[in-house]
């Protein structure tokens, strides 16, 4: 004998509206259609080596005698993964590492293929921004733009303030 089917647990109980995916989806389903496009425009500029797993290198800032260890640390990964895509961006062309003095960390740098990389990056999220402000509006994209640029400044100021102690 069959069961009967039973309508499934809410999922998130006391959630008004559980269907919303909230802004952190949101912001990724942006994040996601912006590294598209550069990927796009960057294989379309010939430059069809590169992945976007590559931009938590090429990202900005682009890394100016930047250590690995910093550069994983901004791009949430390990040092070791860091790593790893930094030797296949040196074997590609688009990074230098050079060997600091005394032995210390080596240090990243674009070359001029990764600045041409980085010209392109901006050029198209230039883009982007010109198509998404005739989209909903250009006084509407300025004051998103505002919020947008407020937060993520206010993250970055906690996120480089020392960390309270337990009490």
């Amino acid at each position: 004998m069959a069961r009967a089917r039973q309508s499934p647990p809410s999922r998130f109980p006391g959630d008004s509206n559980p269907e919303d995916p909230l802004i952190g989806a949101r912001l990724r389903y942006l994040l996601t259609a912006v590294e598209a496009r550069i990927e796009q425009a960057l294989w379309d500029a010939g430059f069809d080596d590169l992945h976007r797993a590559h931009f938590k290198v090429l990202r900005f800032p682009p890394p100016e005698n930047e250590r690995p260890v910093d550069l994983a640390s901004r791009a949430g990964m390990t040092k070791q993964a860091m790593n790893y895509l930094l030797a296949q961006l040196e074997r590609l062309g688009y990074i230098d590492r050079e060997a600091a003095a005394q032995g210390l960390s080596r240090r990243i740098s674009l070359t001029g293929k990764g600045w041409q990389v980085a010209r392109i990056q901006r050029e198209t999220v230039h883009a982007i921004e010109s198509e998404w402000s005739t989209t909903v509006g250009v006084n509407r994209y300025a004051a998103f733009y505002e919020v947008v640029s407020e937060l993520a400044d206010e993250h970055c100021r906690a996120a480089s303030a020392p960390v309270p102690s337990k009490p």
